[in-house]
């Protein structure tokens, strides 16, 4: 199996941990909560904004680690202009759960993610 090109593993249990090393982002291979559909979830996040996710039925290692492949260097960009420094924060999307946000100064561009998440701790 070839080696995954700008990912390095930081842990393996119980989750399976990787940073990329040319953006800092980091790959997190997760068992999910009771509710989730699926029982494990992988994730690719910059600066704490889900780029990436998908959920397995186990904790499988191998197609995590295809996915990673694909991506040597994920980058966080504004869709609608040339800017690459676009923010991250959060906010309250329902009750006491958080979603993310990027926002672009330039454009003034903001998407939330897709992943609505429980109180962080």
């Amino acid at each position: 199996m070839p080696r995954i090109t700008n990912w390095r593993r930081e842990s393996r249990s119980p989750t399976l941990a990787y940073r990329n090393t040319e953006t800092g982002a980091r790959a997190v291979l997760h068992r999910a909560p009771d509710s989730y559909r699926y029982k494990w979830r992988g994730a690719i996040l910059i600066d704490g904004y889900p780029v990436w996710s998908r959920g397995y039925e186990t904790k499988d290692a191998t197609s995590f680690r295809d996915e990673l492949r694909k991506r040597p260097a994920p980058d966080l960009n504004c869709p609608e202009c040339p800017n690459d420094d676009v923010r991250v924060g959060e906010k309250a999307a329902d009750g006491a759960k958080v979603q993310r946000w990027y926002d672009c100064p330039d454009c003034g561009y903001e998407a939330p993610s897709r992943i609505v998440y429980g109180a962080e701790r």
